[in-house]
């Protein structure tokens, strides 16, 4: 108890220091630059030890898009086949992506393929592709868990949605690449028969595998298993996303 008091004082003492030395780095002082630098790694170092909840961390099989034979723009079906396996379905990203359905990327000289009805382009390779939402992925889940699950895919709250892991359940979501924030230039109008959709081309998908302290982790499609990402940008993420998740309750 000691011991978690004084970690709880030192970084309180670590935060203050570090928004002092922010206040004076107006003055661009390369020695103020440092000192906030190594005071910013001080603090993240006491946010991992000093953990705000249970640590949670499940076993979510990794497959990697690239896996032979490869879908080098199959994120979205590749996170699903992940999802599925830790329920312990025998599946994999091929084969889910053969229930998947498909658009066309360009239907005529005015619209587009619509990521919602189903995934917009090639899968396989190249650059004719804008990915899938969570509609048409929830579809190929239904046809995978019959009557066993029910397959959520109703958006929720960043709240909800740490509540889900913290009941140890692994969340499919889209995200970007790279799992980085989205900016507004990031994003597109995208006009489809269903009206006009917003878009990026950075579009991804992860399953969030777990969560410690300010960081979740995520099994990257790309082959990261439980990559570490700050909290502040998974939310970040994720609502700029559109709060697009999937994620399967127990029948009976």
């Amino acid at each position: 108890m000691k011991k978690t008091k004084k970690l709880a004082l030192l970084l309180l003492l670590c935060i203050l220091l570090l928004f002092f030395f922010l206040r004076l780095k107006d003055n661009h002082s390369p020695i103020v630059d440092d000192l906030v630098t190594q005071l910013e790694n001080t603090v993240v170092g006491l946010e991992v030890k000093f953990s705000f909840g249970p640590k949670v961390q499940m076993d979510v099989p990794l497959e990697s898009q690239f896996d032979e034979p490869s879908l080098q723009n199959g994120c979205e079906i590749t996170a699903l086949s992940m999802l599925l396996r830790y329920y312990g379905y025998h599946v994999n990203k091929n084969q889910l992506a053969k229930q998947l359905n498909y658009v066309p990327l360009k239907v005529d000289d005015t619209y587009y393929g619509d990521p919602n009805e189903g995934f917009v382009g090639n899968i396989k390779e190249g650059k004719q592709a804008m990915g899938v939402w969570s509609a048409p992925i929830k579809a190929v889940a239904e046809q995978i868990v019959g009557d066993n699950y029910t397959v959520h895919d109703e958006p929720i709250s960043f709240t909800k949605l740490k509540k889900l892991i913290n009941q140890s359940t692994p969340v499919w979501i889209l995200a970007t690449l790279e799992l980085k924030v989205p900016s507004d230039s990031d994003f597109i109008e995208w006009p489809t028969k269903n009206g006009t959709r917003i878009v990026t081309p950075k579009i991804h998908s992860a399953v969030i595998t777990g969560m410690h302290g300010q960081y979740f982790y995520v099994n990257d499609p790309y082959g990261y298993k439980n990559r570490r990402v700050k909290q502040k940008d998974l939310q970040q993420i994720y609502e700029r996303m559109g709060c697009q998740l999937i994620y399967l309750e127990k029948n009976g």
